[in-house]
Formats: C-alpha cells, structure tokens, sequence
C-alpha cells in the first residue's frame, strides 16, 4: 500500500496553510493539506519535512503525528507541524492560511475532507443547534400541501400538489403570491385560508423527521442547547414539538410573534442569540431550505442543509446532510 503524508501546517495565529492542485493533477482544482509519498525507510514526519522543502521551499517545525486514514487503497498519515516562512509554489495553482472554520467553505479531496471538517468544527466546537421546523425538525409538509390544496379549493383553484410544495420550499408566502396571481385570489386571502384549513391538521400527522428525535438527545447528551427559529408561530411550534415529546429538549426559541422579519433576514438569528448570549462561532443554524443557510450566513453562524429530497443540489453551504440519521456525529465529529 502506498503511504503518504500531509501537513497541517499551522502560523502562530492559528491559520492552516491548505494548497489547490494544479490542472492535470488527480483533484485538480481541489484542495488539500500539502504532502507526498514515503520513500523507503521514511518516516511520516521526514516525508513531510522534506516534501514541504521540496514542493513549496517550506521549512517547517516540530511534526507530530495527528491520525491516520485509508482513501482509494492510499494510507494518508495526517501530522501537525509549525512553520514561521512563507510557502513558494512550484506545483500547485494556489495557496492559502485559513483559520479551521473557514476550511468549510473549501472543497477538499476526499482524503482530507472528513479531516478538515473534523478541525473546523473543533476550533471551537459547536454547542448552540439552531434549527428550523418546518420540513426540518417535523414532516409538516405533507400536511401543509395537503391544507393548501384545500384551501385554494375554496376559490375553485385546482392545484398539484407537486407544485404546492416546490412552491412551499421557497416560501409559504410565494407559494400564495403565485398561485394568487395565476387565479386573481389575493395572497393574504389565500394565507388566511391555508391557515384555517392548517388549524385543522391532526396533530399525530405530524410526526418528527426520521433520525431527529436521536439527534436532538444525542446533542443534547453532549452538552448542546436547542433553539428553534421558525416562521411557524409559537403555539403551533411548541404543540408539535410537545405532541412529538420534544418540547424539554429546548432552551428556547424566535417566532414570527417576535415582529422581526424572516428568513433570510439575519434578525430572527441575531435576536436569539443576543436573548440567550450565544456566542456566534458555536452556532450553527440547520435548515431544509436555501433561506435557512443564508439567513445564518447573515447572522455570522455557520448553515447545515438538510436536504433530504435533493432539492437543492447547488446551494453553497457549510455542511451538507442527506437525511438526520447519525447528524450528530456530522456536527460534532471530535465526539464521536
């Protein structure tokens, strides 16, 4: 098996050097931790010392060994190493000292992603959860597009359900607006009456997004606060969450009673955490939609996109999720 090694070069400051390969090269145009192949007989950290010398003219100092990771039949050996110097490029197309957080908003090669996510999310580690609802803590939109179907009945407006929802997932009130326009029906008429046929949803269709509920006590195990920020009103939001036996596991929350405007607006965000006196870089706001990410990015906290249906392919994020199942251990990685 081949071996290599790759730095995580560190400046007195904290910043990580991280380097993006070259047109040509396996990855190219993605980044990494700079590094190459053992020779005979080498030890990981003289690899990397001398590799560093030899691709970037970097010297380096006091390398240790941070942990190992096999990637398509490669053993990556990962080390920590110090340097003072500024890199020259010889093979690569960029360069660049990043603080641990920013290295989300980096692709990496698939050998130093899991790394990098792991020392993002540790420096510091994210304690505050903060997650939207609809569609993202409860499955509420079965229920909803049911509701709107009904409610735009009421006009004599037929609608596809399909197209409800793909509506819906940009918002409620576009979703009004335009199937409004199309049948000369006023959006706030229409509101009124999706949220009459809402009121009458059963609360055990209702149910919490699979793997959820194990997330929210896994979290919460580890010493994590839960908040919800939601264009859900409050009473609606606390019923479901207590209904599903989730209401304890929260500190707290922001509501569209608060008057502040919605997502993607920072507000909703930076009223909570002023409210509770969070600390922005152990947040993270958790949305199944694009205006959740934005409006965190807008309040300085990191989004995670959890996108279960794949709407959403190409919406820049922090991180990623495909369903909650295991969530935990994508947002807490060093726990776990």
């Amino acid at each position: 098996m081949i071996s290599v090694s790759a730095g995580i070069i560190c400046r007195e400051d904290g910043r990580i050097l991280i380097c993006r390969r070259g047109e040509g090269r396996s990855n190219a145009h993605l980044w990494e931790f700079p590094g190459g192949k053992q020779e005979s007989g080498e030890t990981p950290a003289a690899c990397l010392i001398r590799e560093l010398q030899e691709e970037l003219q970097l010297p380096v100092s006091d390398a240790k060994e941070l942990c190992t990771r096999e990637e398509g039949g490669i053993l990556f050996t990962f080390l920590t190493a110090k340097t003072a110097a500024e890199p020259v490029l010889t093979e690569h197309e960029a360069c660049a000292f990043v603080t641990p957080r920013e290295m989300l908003r980096y692709p990496f090669c698939p050998a130093d992603t899991a790394v990098a996510r792991e020392l993002a999310l540790s420096h510091p580690p994210l304690r505050c959860f903060l997650w939207d609802l609809d569609g993202t803590l409860m499955d509420t939109y079965p229920g909803m597009t049911a509701a709107f179907c009904k409610a735009a009945a009421r006009f004599g407006i037929e609608t596809d359900p399909r197209r409800v929802l793909t509506l819906m997932k940009i918002r409620l009130g576009h979703c009004c607006r335009v199937i409004g326009s199309e049948h000369g029906v006023h959006e706030n008429t229409l509101l009124r009456a999706f949220r009459e046929e809402e009121a009458c949803i059963d609360p055990d269709l209702i149910q919490p997004l699979p793997g959820i509920p194990e997330a929210l006590r896994a979290l919460k195990r580890l010493g994590g606060r839960h908040y919800a920020v939601t264009h859900r009103s409050r009473e609606s939001s606390w019923r479901y969450l207590e209904h599903a036996g989730l209401k304890a596991l929260f500190d707290g929350g922001v509501f569209p009673e608060d008057g502040l405007p919605a997502k993607p607006a920072p507000d909703m965000i930076l009223r909570l955490m002023a409210k509770h006196g969070l600390d922005p870089t152990e947040c993270v706001m958790i949305g199944d939609r694009p205006l959740d990410i934005e409006s965190g990015r807008a309040a300085g906290v990191i989004g995670c996109l959890l996108d279960t249906e794949g709407r959403f392919p190409d919406t820049p994020c922090d991180l990623r999720a495909a369903s909650a199942q295991g969530l935990e251990k994508l947002l807490v990685p060093g726990r776990y």
